[in-house]
């Protein structure tokens, strides 16, 4: 879905489901916006055959350094599925969508992300590799430039080899 169908009803409904799939960790973030870093471009969803909102993630495609090389990413953010569904492929068929539409679409030659530690597995699973690396990027309350240690996830779309390096969002996070 493109971020620009998104009506402010739908936002409103995002917030709240993301507000539940994150609880009790940045329920404050999601309680103001439906994004965590940047704004997406676009969005895959999963809705129940009533229209309940079930998974979800952003993403947008950007041009980012790793090492010395360019590499055009989908950056992908605000992952959930929603807490009475987990554990039964939802958040594979997401990414499997959105790996589809950026392969046929040219839009990256990789879908990645950052996480935490207790969800590497499930991103593995979804078809990411590990990687730990220093990644730059702004921070979007100050604007000032963050530079961390980051569970890199990233996942072939077009290319199978990632660059080594350090990692330059040139940007926010997603």
């Amino acid at each position: 879905m493109p971020e620009a169908a998104l009506t402010d009803a739908g936002r409103t409904e995002l917030r709240a489901f993301l507000v539940a799939a994150y609880a009790p960790h940045h329920a404050d973030v999601f309680s103001r916006h439906d994004f965590w870093g940047g704004p997406p471009t676009a969005r895959v969803i999963a809705r129940s055959p009533d229209g309940t909102l079930l998974a979800h993630l952003g993403f947008s495609a950007r041009t980012i350094a790793v090492g010395k090389a360019e590499v055009r990413v989908a950056g992908v953010g605000a992952v959930a599925t929603h807490p009475t569904h987990r554990g039964g492929g939802l958040g594979r068929s997401l990414f499997d969508r959105l790996a589809e539409y950026l392969a046929s679409s040219g839009a990256a030659d990789f879908a990645l992300l950052e996480c935490r530690d207790a969800v590497v597995g499930f991103y593995e699973a979804c078809g990411f590799r590990h990687s730990v690396r220093t990644v730059t990027a702004l921070d979007p309350a100050t604007g000032e430039v963050d530079v961390s240690t980051s569970n890199l996830m990233v996942r072939p779309l077009g290319r199978e080899t990632f660059p080594a390096g350090d990692v330059d969002l040139r940007g926010v996070r997603w």
